[in-house]
């Protein structure tokens, strides 16, 4: 009797052995994938290489997998490597493509230097039809960032002020210059002075008081 017992249990204990493996593999196949470990610069380059269209796409997902310190040296890399019409066309969408893959608190703080990466990406022959574009498209899904992206574009490419003050949305100098102006009044007229001095006192006959 002890020796059938016994060889009870063993069998037991092994089905119960044979049950967690299962049980533990079919959990393991049941989890998730381990989320894709980010993409070098150098291989999105190539990527780039291999198919300069799914250029934005190729940075949205690095971006989007890497690091938000890293969306403008990946920018750079993918803007400087294409070719001079490839450039023209994408270079807008490639910065933008980066900026929207940006956590959404990070989209303010770093689209200045990842338009500016592509900006300065640009070589100096392609800029006028390059970087216009970069800015209006930048601006458009940053706009809360537009001083910082204009100071930095107009520092990459000082001979585009007016281009770039224009894709902006307006001259953003004349702009400032104008809000920090004291109000003056026109000549013969009083407006601009009561609005800075305040509300005209009058009276019913002279003289006032």
């Amino acid at each position: 009797m002890g020796i059938i017992a016994i060889g009870l249990r063993g069998r037991t204990v092994a089905g119960l052995i044979l049950t967690l493996a299962a049980w533990s593999f079919a959990t393991a196949g049941a989890q998730p994938p381990a989320p894709a470990a980010p993409l070098s610069t150098a291989e999105v380059v190539r990527s780039v290489e291999a198919n300069p269209a799914g250029a934005p796409q190729a940075t949205a997902q690095a971006v989007a997998a890497g690091r938000s310190e890293d969306a403008a040296p990946i920018v750079a890399a993918v803007v400087g490597i294409l070719q001079p019409t490839d450039r023209r066309a994408l270079a807008p969408s490639v910065v933008t493509s980066a900026i929207a893959a940006l956590v959404v608190p990070d989209r303010t703080p770093f689209a200045p230097s990842v338009a500016c990466a592509g900006i300065r990406a640009v070589p100096a022959p392609e800029q006028p039809g390059v970087v216009p574009a970069i800015v209006s498209a930048a601006v458009a899904l940053a706009p809360q960032a537009r001083p910082q992206i204009v100071a930095c574009a107009i520092a990459a490419a000082p001979a585009l002020v007016a281009a770039i003050n224009d894709a902006a949305g307006g001259a953003l100098a004349a702009q400032l210059e104008a809000a920090s102006s004291p109000a003056t009044p026109l000549p013969g007229n009083s407006i601009g002075l009561d609005s800075t001095l305040g509300p005209r006192q009058s009276c019913a006959s002279p003289p006032c008081p």
